[in-house]
C-alpha cells in the first residue's frame, strides 16, 4: 500500500471509481481512507446500477421506502443519496485535513438533463440540498448546455465535478466557465475558498474509438513514418489528450487572471483523469496511471486498477509532462489518417450520455420491479405474453425509451402525437388527466362533504344525465360497487328511447331524486333534453324550486353554466377544462357520482396515484401503462386490432368505459383498436389472427375456466395481457393505467389520441333530420330493400349489392350481408332500444353464433350510447366493420319541453342519422326495422337468421 500512500507526494490524489453500500458497511472504505491513501470517490448511474441491481444490500431500505409510498425515482434518490452521505462522512477527515480541497464524493444529475440547462440547474440545487454535505461534488456533463449550468452552480457556491469531457477545446471552455463563476463571486464580495471544481477527462473511451477507426486503415508497407502508419498511432490518443489538456490547465491557472482569484482564496480546478481503467488486454493495467502523474491532478481508478497500482505500480514525478511535443504531432497523424478529433469527441460525448442513460434506465427498472414485487397483489400486477410478436414489442419498448416518450408524456408534451401547430395546441389542452390523482386528492374532501349533505337532506336516488365519457364511468361505478348503506341509489340515463326513460321513472321517487346534469361542452343535446324533461316532471309534481334537485358538472363558461344559473341549480361543479370526456373519470365527472353512492373516493384516488407513480418516467418494459399501450399499438400495426376483454364477474362493467376510451382515442385516419367487450371466451379454433386478449380479474372471483381457455389461446400464439386487480377500489389505478395505455397506443399507431373528428357527423345528420321532421312531420328515407311481414331491412350502398339475390326471408338477406365479412373484419350489432334481459340474451346468442361460424369478432353496442363511444371508430377507423342497426316503432310518445319533437322522434333521428353517416363513409351497413313489438320482432329475426344458417349448412352437406 506504500505506492498508494506515496502518490500524494507526487501531487496527485487517487479517487475510487466505485461506490457500493457493501464497501461502506463492511468498513472497506474507512480502511482505504485511513490506511491506503484514498482521497475521494466518484459515482455515476452505471456504478449505482451494478451496486443496487446486483445485490440485496439495499433491499431493506427499498422495502421501507416502498411502504412509505415513495416512487421509483424517489427511491433511486434516497438510495444514492444515503450512500453518498455515508461516504462523505467517511472522507470528512480528508476534507478537513486538506482544507476543503480533497475528500469529495461525487453524485451525478440525471443523464436525461445533459442538454437541458435549466433542468440541470434545478436538479443540481436539489441534490446538493438533499445531501447536506460540504464535501459532495455534483456531477454535471460538460456539454454545451451543461457549461452555463456549471458556471451558475459554481457561482452559487455549489462544488461541481464536470464529467464527460473528451476534447481539449471543451476542457478550455469548462475551465473558463469556472474562472468566470469565481470572478462573478469576487465582484459581489462572496467567498471563493468554499467552492471547488474538478474537470473529468475521459481517456480509455477515446482510445477505444480512435483505435477502432485506425485499425480500418492498417495496410502493410515499408514506410516507418509514424504519421503515415496508423498502427504506430494506436493506443496513444487518450494519453495525448490528457497531456495537452494539462498544458492548457497550467496556462489557465498561472496567469494574471488566475492570480487575482487566487489572492482571494480561490482553489484551482484540478484535472481528473476518468475512465482510467484499461479496456484493451494488450495494454498494461496501469496504462492510464503511470504516464499521467502530475501536480494538482486526480486519477479516479476502478478497484482492479488500484490493486495493480499497489502491487507493482512505479511512480515517477511529472510523467504527465513527458513527450509533450510528440503529443502535439499525434493529432496531425490522426488527421492524415482522416480521423477528425472534433467528430470523435462529439460522438464520444453522445455515447457517454447514452451509456449513462442506459444504466439509469436499467437501475430505475430494477427499482420499479422490486417495488412492484414488494407491493405484490396490492399493485395489481400485470403479466404480458407477447405471443408471436415478442421481437416487435421489445423493439417498441426500446424505441419508446430512446425517444424518452415516457418522460415527455408526463411533461405533457403535445408533440408526441402531432407536429401541426393547431393540433398540438388542442392536444396541450387535453393532458390535464395526467395530474388528476394529485389534483383531486386535494379536492376530494369537498366532494365527500357535498355527498354527505345530499344524504342528510333526504335524497334517495341520483340519476346521471349524460353521454359517453360523462356517463360511462358512473355506469361502471353503479354496477361494480352498488350503493353503500344510507347513500343514494344511482341510475344512468344515456338512452333517448321513451321506453328507457319511462322505465327509469318507475324506479325512483322523483321528489327525492338528485339529477346530475353532466356535459363537458354544456350543450349535449341528449343531456339537455333529459334535464328539461325531468325539470318539467318536477314542476308537474308541484315541487317548489325544482332546480334544487339538480346539479351540473361541466367546464367553466359553457351554456350549461348559464342554464344552471337560470334554473337555480343546487350546485355547479366546474371541472378542469384541460381534459376530454373519456379521460375525465378521476375528475368531478366520475368522483361526484361515486361519492353520492358511498364509494371511498380517497382510496380510489390513492389507487390511481399509486399507478401514476408506477408509470411516471419509468422505462417501458417495467411501466404498466406504457408497456400495455405499446403492446396494443404494436398489435394494431400487425393486424391484431381486436382488443378482446375477458373480465371477471365483479368488474365486468369496466368494459363499458374501456370500450369508449380505446375506440374513440384510436379510431381515426383509417386506423384503430376495436374493443371487443362481452363476447364469451371461446376455444382457439373460433378466432382469427386479429386478437389480443386482456384478462382483468379479481383473485376473489372464479377465474379457473377463463384461465384454462386463455392458456390454450396463449399456446396458439395469441398475445395475452393478464391484470390481477387487487380489489374493486383498485379500479382507480386501472382507469389511470388504461388512460396511459390509450395515449401511448396512439403514438405507436400514429394518431392523435385526444380528438374525435368524426363524432360530429352523426350529430349533424341528426340535426338535419330533425329539422326536416319539424317541417314535414316525417323523415325522408328510401324504400326498404326487403320487407317480410313486420320486419323491414334498409341498406346502404354496400348492402344494395346483394339485393339481386332475391331473398325471401330476412334471415337469408342478413346471412348474405354477413357473408361480406372478410378475414379479420368485425360485426357490430347496434340496437336502438332499451336492453332488457330477454333482448340481451337473444343478441348475445346471435353474436356468439356469428363469431363461432365466421371466426369474426362481434360487438353489441346500445344506441345512442355508442355514438359517444365507439361511433368514432365506426366512421374514422379502418373499414373492417359490418354494422347492423336494429330499430323499432316507438310505442310511447314522450315530449321534450321546449322542442317541437319528442324523445321518440329524437331517438329515431339518431338511429337514421348514424346509418346515413356510416353509408356516406362507404361502410357496410344495414338498418333492420323490427316493427312495433320489439321482443316479437327480435325473436322473429333471430329465428329467421338461424333458419338461414341451417339451410346454408344443409346446402353445403348436399
Amino acid at each position: 500500500m506504500e505506492t498508494l500512500n506515496n502518490l500524494l507526494n507526487y501531487g496527485q490524489s487517487y479517487w475510487l471509481d466505485n461506490l457500493t453500500r457493501k464497501k461502506i458497511i463492511s468498513g472497506e472504505l474507512t480502511q482505504r481512507v485511513s490506511e491506503q491513501g484514498l482521497r475521494g470517490i466518484t459515482s455515476n448511474p452505471s456504478i449505482f446500477d451494478k451496486a443496487i441491481s446486483n445485490s440485496t444490500d439495499y433491499d431493506e431500505q427499498i422495502t421501507t421506502l416502498v411502504n412509505q409510498g415513495k416512487t421509483p425515482r424517489q427511491i433511486y434518490d434516497a438510495l444514492t443519496i444515503k450512500d453518498v452521505q455515508d461516504a462523505c462522512d467517511i472522507l470528512k477527515p480528508i476534507y478537513t485535513q486538506s482544507e476543503g480541497t480533497d475528500g469529495f464524493v461525487s453524485l451525478e444529475v440525471s443523464p436525461y438533463l445533459a442538454h437541458d440547462t435549466q433542468g440541470t440547474i434545478k436538479e443540481a440545487r436539489n441534490l446538493f440540498k438533499l445531501v447536506t454535505r460540504p464535501n459532495c461534488l455534483i456531477k454535471i456533463p460538460g456539454t454545451r448546455e451543461g457549461i452555463p449550468a456549471i458556471e451558475q452552480m459554481i457561482y452559487e457556491g455549489i462544488s461541481i465535478n464536470v464529467t464527460l469531457l473528451f476534447s481539449i477545446g471543451r476542457y478550455i471552455e469548462v475551465a473558463d466557465a469556472y474562472l468566470h463563476a469565481l470572478e462573478r463571486r469576487a465582484e459581489e464580495g462572496k467567498p471563493l475558498s468554499n467552492v471547488i471544481s474538478v474537470a473529468s477527462i475521459f481517456l480509455s473511451r477515446i482510445d477505444t474509438l480512435v483505435d477502432t477507426l485506425l485499425s480500418h486503415r492498417i495496410i502493410p508497407f515499408e514506410d516507418n513514418n509514424e504519421l503515415s502508419r496508423p498502427e504506430l498511432l494506436l493506443g496513444k490518443t487518450g494519453i495525448t489528450t490528457a497531456r495537452l489538456c494539462y498544458q492548457r490547465f497550467k496556462e489557465m491557472f498561472s496567469g494574471e487572471r488566475w492570480r487575482k482569484l487566487q489572492s482571494k482564496g480561490a482553489h484551482i480546478q484540478r484535472p481528473l483523469w476518468a475512465s482510467a481503467g484499461n479496456k484493451d488486454p494488450l495494454y498494461g493495467n496501469l496504462r492510464y496511471v503511470e504516464p499521467l502523474i502530475g501536480k494538482n491532478t486526480i486519477n479516479t481508478l476502478p478497484d482492479d486498477t488500484i490493486t495493480a497500482l499497489a502491487e507493482y505500480g512505479v511512480l515517477k514525478e511529472n510523467t504527465i509532462e513527458d513527450d509533450v511535443e510528440q503529443a502535439k504531432r499525434l493529432f496531425a497523424g490522426l488527421k492524415k489518417n482522416d480521423i477528425e478529433m472534433d467528430c470523435i469527441t462529439r460522438q464520444l460525448e453522445h455515447e457517454g450520455i447514452q451509456k449513462f442513460i442506459d444504466s439509469y434506465n436499467k437501475l430505475l427498472s430494477s427499482i420499479a420491479n422490486k417495488r412492484m414485487s414488494i407491493l405484490g397483489d396490492k399493485a395489481s400486477p400485470q403479466r404480458i405474453n407477447f405471443g408471436n410478436l415478442a421481437t416487435e414489442i421489445n423493439t417498441a419498448y426500446a424505441s419508446i425509451d430512446e425517444k424518452q416518450i415516457g418522460r415527455l408524456l408526463f411533461a405533457e408534451d403535445p408533440y408526441l402525437w402531432k407536429t401541426d401547430f393547431e393540433q398540438t395546441k388542442e392536444i396541450s389542452h387535453r393532458l390535464g388527466w395526467l395530474s388528476l390523482p394529485d389534483d383531486f386528492a386535494k379536492d376530494s374532501e369537498n366532494i365527500i362533504d357535498f355527498a354527505l349533505k345530499i344524504k342528510e337532506e333526504g335524497f334517495t336516488h341520483a340519476i346521471l344525465l349524460g353521454m359517453g365519457g360523462s356517463s360511462l364511468c358512473s355506469e361502471v361505478a353503479r354496477e361494480t360497487f352498488g350503493t353503500s348503506q344510507g347513500y343514494l341509489q344511482l341510475f344512468v340515463l344515456d338512452n333517448t328511447a321513451p321506453e328507457a326513460i319511462l322505465e327509469l321513472e318507475k324506479n325512483i321517487t322523483i321528489e327525492k331524486t338528485l339529477f346530475i346534469v353532466a356535459s363537458k361542452s354544456g350543450n349535449t343535446e341528449e343531456t339537455l333534453s333529459f334535464f328539461h324533461y325531468f325539470y318539467n316532471q318536477l314542476e308537474k309534481k308541484g315541487k317548489n324550486n325544482p332546480g334544487n334537485n339538480f346539479i351540473a358538472i361541466t367546464d367553466d363558461g359553457t351554456p350549461l353554466v348559464k342554464t344552471a344559473e337560470k334554473y337555480n341549480f343546487k350546485k355547479v361543479f366546474l371541472n378542469p377544462p384541460d381534459l376530454g370526456g373519456r379521460y375525465s373519470v378521476l375528475s368531478d365527472f366520475g368522483l361526484v357520482p361515486m361519492a353520492l353512492i358511498g364509494i371511498d373516493i380517497k382510496a380510489l384516488l390513492a389507487s390511481a396515484k399509486k399507478m401514476e407513480d408506477s408509470c411516471d418516467s419509468i422505462p417501458a418494459a417495467s411501466n404498466p401503462g406504457v408497456s400495455l399501450g405499446a403492446v396494443l399499438g404494436v398489435c394494431q400495426r400487425y393486424g391484431r386490432d381486436k382488443v378482446t376483454f375477458v373480465l371477471s364477474s365483479s368488474i365486468i362493467s369496466f368494459g363499458y368505459w374501456a370500450e369508449q376510451l380505446l375506440a374513440e382515442s384510436s379510431g381515426k385516419q383509417g386506423k384503430g383498436l376495436v374493443p371487443i367487450n362481452g363476447e364469451v371466451l371461446g376455444l382457439p379454433k373460433v378466432y382469427g389472427n386479429d386478437r389480443v386478449f386482456i384478462h382483468m380479474y379479481l383473485p376473489s372471483d372464479s377465474n379457473a375456466e377463463d384461465e384454462k381457455k386463455l392458456k390454450a389461446l396463449e399456446e396458439a400464439g395469441h398475445p395475452i395481457v393478464r391484470i390481477k386487480v387487487a380489489d374493486k377500489i383498485s379500479l382507480g389505478g386501472e382507469y389511470y393505467r388504461w388512460e396511459i395505455a390509450a395515449a401511448i397506443a396512439g403514438i405507436v399507431i400514429g394518431i392523435n389520441s385526444f380528438d374525435q373528428p368524426n363524432v360530429e357527423e352523426s350529430k349533424k345528420n341528426t340535426s338535419q333530420l330533425l329539422e326536416g321532421w319539424v317541417k314535414k312531420g316525417s323523415f325522408k328515407q328510401s324504400e326498404p330493400l326487403l320487407k317480410v311481414e313486420s320486419i323491414s331491412i334498409y341498406g346502404g350502398a354496400k348492402a344494395k349489392q346483394i339485393v339481386d339475390d332475391h331473398h325471401e326471408s330476412v334471415g337469408g338477406f342478413v346471412k348474405s350481408f354477413i357473408a361480406q365479412a372478410r378475414p379479420n373484419d368485425y360485426i357490430a350489432l347496434l340496437p336502438y332500444f332499451l336492453m332488457t334481459d330477454y333482448r340481451t340474451k337473444i343478441l348475445d346468442t346471435w353474436r356468439q353464433q356469428m363469431r363461432d361460424e365466421l371466426k369474426e369478432a362481434t360487438t353489441l353496442l346500445n344506441g345512442p350510447r355508442y355514438l359517444h363511444s365507439t361511433g368514432q371508430l365506426h366512421k374514422g377507423g379502418p373499414n373492417n366493420g359490418l354494422y347492423i342497426i336494429l330499430i323499432s316503432d316507438e310505442e310511447e310518445q314522450l315530449s321534450i319541453p321546449g322542442e317541437k319533437f319528442g324523445f321518440d322522434t329524437l331517438h329515431q333521428a339518431q338511429a337514421l342519422g348514424d346509418f346515413l353517416s356510416l353509408d356516406k363513409k362507404g361502410r357496410r351497413v344495414i338498418r333492420i326495422h323490427l316493427g312495433k313489438d320489439i321482443d316479437a320482432g327480435l325473436n322473429k329475426l333471430y329465428l329467421s337468421v338461424k333458419a338461414a344458417n341451417m339451410q346454408h349448412i344443409q346446402h353445403k352437406i348436399a
